[in-house]
């Protein structure tokens, strides 16, 4: 994945993280629990920063273990997924770039699809 070079705003942020997002999306032929699976993948890398570093954002527990049981696998296996590595990293290297205040500030509305709301303000 080729890393987002530096947004200048807000929006230039929000761009990113939502860019980044896409390259889960773009398969052709995708089944719904494929899409949920790489959307919460992705979903659950944001959250495991936000617990660490947002403390004005909470986490969904029941939207999560509510995806979770319609594609019948656990947080583990999606922690240890390519969509979750991927988020991983675009969320690191956008907080060494924008700072973790951005992010934070960002992420509840980085996540759409099936994901959205599992990160929200407190």
């Amino acid at each position: 994945m080729t890393l987002i070079s530096k947004p200048s705003s807000f929006s230039g942020l929000l761009l990113g993280l939502s860019l980044a997002l896409l390259g889960t999306a773009a398969h052709a032929d995708v089944t719904e629990a494929e899409a949920i699976e790489a959307q919460l993948g992705s979903a659950l890398a944001s959250a495991d920063f936000a617990a660490k570093n947002c403390p004005n954002l909470g986490i969904n527990d029941d939207k999560v273990q509510e995806l979770l049981k319609r594609i019948k696998k656990s947080a583990a296996d999606l922690r240890a997924g390519e969509d979750y590595d991927e988020q991983r990293t675009v969320v690191q290297q956008l907080e060494k770039q924008q700072g973790r205040a951005m992010i934070c500030m960002v992420l509840p509305s980085a996540h759409g699809g099936y994901a959205r709301g599992v990160i929200q303000k407190k």
